[in-house]
C-alpha cells in the first residue's frame, strides 16, 4: 500500500462564519454575533458571494494546470465545503462525502460571543496560547483529536488510491492537521505552526496544498515511497499564487536529540 501520486487539499471559500469573524476583528462590534448567527451550528455556514467567486478561481487553476481527472474526489459534509466542491466546476465530478473531513468542532465557543467566552471560560483557555495542538474548547475538539480523523482518511487513501490523483475539499484546521500528520511535526513544531501569524502558517480561503510522490525537479526518477514534496497554491489571493515545492523532511532523533526535544516540551531549555 502507498499514498496517491498527488494529493490536493482545498480549503473552502469564504463562509458566513469567516465574514462575521473578519468584521468583528475589524470593528469589535459584538452585535455581529446575532442570536440567529449563534443559533447556527458551524457546519451549516453558507458560502458568501466572495466565497463562491474564490471557489471558481480555484477551479480555474486546476483546469489551467491540467488537473481535472481524479481517481478519488472527497469532500467534508459541512455545507460550505460541499458548495465549494460544486463551484470548483471540475468536469466529470464524482464527489464522495466523508464526515471525517469536517472542520474541527469549536464546541461551546461557536455558540457564545467573544466577550462571554473570555469572561466565563478564562480557565478553560489558559493553555490555548502555549499548547494550541492539545487545547480542547468546551464540548469541542483539539487538533490532536482531529489528527485521529485525518489518519482514518489517509489509511483509506493508502489502501485504495496508490499512485492516483486525489482531491479533498475541506477546512483550514483540517488542512493544517494533514500537514502535521504527513510531515510528522513534533509537538513544538505543531504548536509553532498553529500559533504563528506569519504567512507560512496561514491557509487562506480556497488555498490548495499539494503533496506529491513525484519529484517535481526530476520526474524521471519515478514515484517515491511516500509524499516527498509539498507546496501551497493561492488562486483566490492571500499570498503568492504558487509557492515552490519544498522537500518534506521527517525528523528522526538520536537519544541526545530526543532528550533535548522532551525538555523543550516542558520549557526547561
Amino acid at each position: 500500500m502507498a499514498m496517491p501520486k498527488n494529493l490536493f487539499l482545498v480549503r473552502h471559500g469564504q463562509s458566513e462564519g469567516n465574514l462575521v469573524r473578519k468584521q468583528f476583528e475589524e470593528s469589535k462590534d459584538e452585535s455581529l454575533y446575532s442570536k440567529e448567527f449563534l443559533g447556527l451550528h458551524e457546519s451549516e455556514y453558507l458560502l458568501t458571494e466572495l466565497g463562491i467567486s474564490q471557489a471558481k478561481k480555484a477551479g480555474e487553476w486546476f483546469v489551467q494546470n491540467n488537473f481535472t481527472s481524479f481517481f478519488r474526489m472527497l469532500v467534508s459534509n459541512n455545507v460550505r465545503a460541499m458548495q465549494t466542491a460544486v463551484y470548483l466546476g471540475l468536469p466529470n465530478a464524482s464527489w464522495m462525502m466523508d464526515y471525517n473531513l469536517r472542520e474541527r468542532d469549536g464546541g461551546l465557543f461557536n455558540a457564545i460571543t467573544p466577550s462571554e467566552r473570555d469572561s466565563e471560560y478564562a480557565n478553560e483557555q489558559k493553555f490555548y496560547d502555549s499548547q494550541p495542538f492539545l487545547f480542547r474548547p468546551p464540548q469541542g475538539e483539539s487538533i490532536a483529536d482531529v489528527c485521529m480523523r485525518v489518519k482514518i482518511v489517509l489509511d483509506t487513501l493508502a489502501r485504495e488510491c496508490d499512485g492516483k490523483n486525489v482531491i479533498i475539499v475541506n477546512h483550514g484546521h483540517v488542512m493544517r492537521t494533514f500537514k502535521i500528520v504527513l510531515e510528522r511535526y513534533s509537538l513544538n513544531t505543531a504548536n509553532d505552526y498553529l500559533s504563528t501569524e506569519e504567512e507560512w502558517g496561514r491557509v487562506p480561503n480556497c488555498a490548495i496544498i499539494q503533496f506529491t510522490r513525484e519529484n517535481p525537479f526530476d520526474k524521471s526518477q519515478g514515484l517515491s515511497d511516500s509524499f516527498g514534496w509539498v507546496r501551497m497554491i493561492r488562486p483566490a489571493g492571500g499570498g503568492p499564487l504558487e509557492d515552490p515545492f519544498v522537500p518534506i523532511e521527517r525528523k528522526k532523533y538520536s537519544n541526545e536529540e530526543l532528550l533535548e526535544e522532551a525538555l523543550k516540551n516542558r520549557n526547561v531549555l
